[in-house]
């Protein structure tokens, strides 16, 4: 049991107004985080919080007294609170709180995990455009390309950007993609010379550019099953902000074909395509709907095959993302998979 006095607990100031901590912890290392922590937000009117989201932490508001509008520009909602509201958002949940009330709003906060320096995502840079220079995946003229994926490990990379791979794919998908995200700090330790794939299934433009942003990569990799209407928007907002975009056709054959002739309708061009096929033939007719969109493109082998020479006839072929099941290989009898530098030059041979 702790007890602790709070009566006289200090408060900082902030760009909306002031705050207090009531909780007595504090986690400072992502080893030990505090479970919990417990903060008074006093919102002053017409103020509004920062434009943020959270990799881990789970957070819930109490209104003690005034009104706020709280929103999400990444997910297009909004809700007014008033005294007596209370609030709920999970990991990933971008929101700002704006006062509009004429009084002081205070809220109380309770979050967990407790507050981690590399655990909240501000968007102050979401509308920056790229400015630095691509990665190799870009830079190189004529050739074929590597791409690596289910990179998850500063080692891993290391291996692949010593090897000369082209660029990597980091991969942000399913439901907990934000976990996902907060495991990737180590990237900001790899030398730039790979491009870095962002790979997810998100559609929001801010969302999506600013997560480009934080993590330093050139080009976001689609891969998502829904919301299609959507994807016009998001890759003319990704491409306005300087990054590369390539699309991912996967599933059935049917379902690529239909990909594709889903693609042609759109007005904007891609920078490049990924086949992910379930079964791969070289006299498939998807290769000839390839060819005819005019548009790079990149095959995600099933297995080690001789006959990939025969792709590097087509005309816009320009190389393979291999998937880690075919550059690593396991380990111990859990069945993980850890790199295996041999088979990384194998693919590298097969390319160059």
């Amino acid at each position: 049991m702790k007890h602790f006095k709070n009566s006289n607990a200090e408060w900082f100031p902030t760009l909306y107004g002031q705050q207090r901590t009531l909780s007595m912890g504090g986690g400072t290392t992502a080893k030990e985080p505090e479970r919990a922590d417990l903060k008074l937000l006093l919102i002053q009117p017409g103020k509004a919080t920062s434009h943020h989201f959270h990799l881990l932490r789970k957070s819930w508001f109490y209104v003690l007294s005034g009104t706020l509008r709280v929103s999400s520009s990444f997910d297009c909602w909004q809700q007014v609170l008033e005294t007596g509201d209370a609030l709920e958002l999970d990991p990933g949940e971008d929101h700002t709180f704006l006062n509009t009330g004429t009084i002081d709003a205070q809220v109380l906060e309770v979050g967990s995990p407790g507050h981690l320096p590399h655990d909240k995502i501000s968007f102050k840079a979401q509308d920056v455009v790229r400015a630095s220079p691509p990665g190799r995946f870009w830079q190189r003229n004529g050739g074929f390309r590597l791409k690596a994926g289910g990179v998850d490990a500063l080692e891993m990379a290391c291996l692949c950007h010593n090897s000369e791979v082209d660029a990597i794919g980091l991969e942000l998908d399913g439901d907990n993609w934000s976990q996902r995200l907060a495991r990737l700090e180590w990237i900001k330790r790899l030398p730039q010379q790979m491009s870095l794939f962002l790979v997810t299934h998100l559609t929001q433009p801010r969302l999506v550019t600013a997560i480009l942003h934080q993590l330093g990569c050139d080009t976001l990799q689609w891969c998502g099953s829904a919301n299609h209407q959507a994807l016009p928007t998001l890759y003319a907002f990704v491409r306005d902000h300087g990054y590369r975009i390539v699309h991912t056709l996967s599933g059935s054959h049917d379902r690529c074909l239909e990909e594709i002739n889903r693609i042609r309708s759109w007005t904007f061009p891609l920078d490049g395509l990924i086949w992910q096929p379930e079964v791969f033939a070289t006299d498939d007719p998807i290769i000839h709907a390839l060819e005819a969109m005019n548009i790079p493109w990149m095959v995600a082998p099933i297995w080690w095959r001789d006959d990939l020479e025969i792709l590097k006839k087509n005309k816009n072929f320009i190389g393979i993302d291999v998937r880690e099941t075919l550059w690593k290989k396991q380990c111990g009898d859990a069945g993980m998979l850890t790199m295996d530098p041999e088979k990384i030059q194998l693919w590298l041979r097969s390319m160059r």
